[in-house]
């Protein structure tokens, strides 16, 4: 007979927060069961939010390709929206700018797209989505959405680095230390900024993927990397630090700091909705709510790049 665990154990097992695990599966990571009014993770529906992660070895599949979440990119979204179509992977401020929208005198409803950098700008250039939150040099920016003029609204700044252990047992400190027998890699799925800079970084060190135990598995947030390395299922991780100051069980290595825009046709910025949302991203609650929940660095949010 199959087990179930409630939402605690499952935090127990993977060592992170029982907030982390009802995240995981409002974004539909982590399935789960109803059982009664009780919510409910069976064992197999664990050991596939592991991706078979808990075999005798112990060890994250090197074989095993993830297909990330790009389905989204088929879906004109545009052609039924009464209001803004926004992609971008759940974060906290993202979350607070569409709960403001909800109530600003000139705002409109937000449909979240919850879609990584690279394809949140595929997505704009298709036309797919109003605006687009994208973590990338505004040159590299302009690249991927060729022949239209952008304007790119700072959001925030925030620090990328490496999740380790707590206390860093295996002593990694960069990036080459990702190709010892010992190490284990949660990577990231193609597109996700962690994985932009984690691959351009190992092309510029000439350093194999083929050499990086894990690299091939790929999971599709930072909770999810998270907490791959919390449960010592793998060894490191990429991602933000925020994320890494929920969990007690894993410490972060900074190697570098990123901005997050929202980007956008420059001639929407005038429009019904996007008046709002620059209102708010300037508004001084704005920034002083992103600070206070995650220490984003805000010296430059809401300021507006045209592109």
């Amino acid at each position: 007979m199959n087990k179930f665990y409630t939402a605690q154990e499952v935090a127990d097992k993977l060592k992170i927060k029982k907030t982390t695990v009802y995240e995981l599966i409002k974004r539909g990571e982590l399935a789960s069961s109803k059982i009664g009014k009780q919510l409910r993770i069976s064992e197999e529906q664990l050991e596939h939010y592991l991706h078979g992660s808990t075999q005798e070895t112990g060890t994250l599949p090197h074989d095993m390709d993830f297909l990330p979440e790009s389905s989204l990119l088929k879906r004109d979204y545009l052609l039924y929206s009464n209001g803004l179509i926004l992609s971008g992977q759940t974060s906290p401020a993202l979350e607070l700018l569409c709960s403001q929208m909800a109530v600003h005198p000139k705002g409109m409803p937000v449909l979240q797209s919850h879609m990584n950098t690279y394809n949140g700008l595929y997505s704009l250039y298709f036309g797919k989505v109003h605006i687009a939150a994208a973590s990338l040099p505004l040159e590299q920016i302009q690249a991927l959405v060729p022949g239209t003029a952008l304007a790119a609204v700072c959001l925030y700044e925030f620090s990328l680095g490496l999740y380790v252990q707590k206390e860093n047992p295996k002593s990694i400190r960069r990036l080459q230390d990702l190709t010892r027998a010992d190490v284990i890699l949660a990577n990231r799925e193609k597109g996700s900024i962690r994985r932009i800079y984690l691959d351009k970084e190992l092309k510029k060190e000439k350093i194999l993927a083929a050499d990086i135990s894990g690299y091939r598995k790929e999971l599709v947030s930072d909770l999810s990397t998270a907490a791959a390395v919390g449960s010592g299922m793998a060894d490191a991780a990429l991602g933000e630090e925020y994320v890494a100051r929920q969990s007690p069980n894993l410490d972060f290595l900074p190697l570098t700091t990123m901005p997050m825009y929202l980007v956008a046709e420059e001639a929407s910025l005038s429009k019904p909705g996007f008046t709002a949302m620059l209102e708010i991203v300037k508004s001084e609650d704005f920034r002083t709510g992103i600070h206070g929940q995650t220490g984003y660095d805000i010296k430059h949010t809401g300021e507006v790049t045209y592109l």
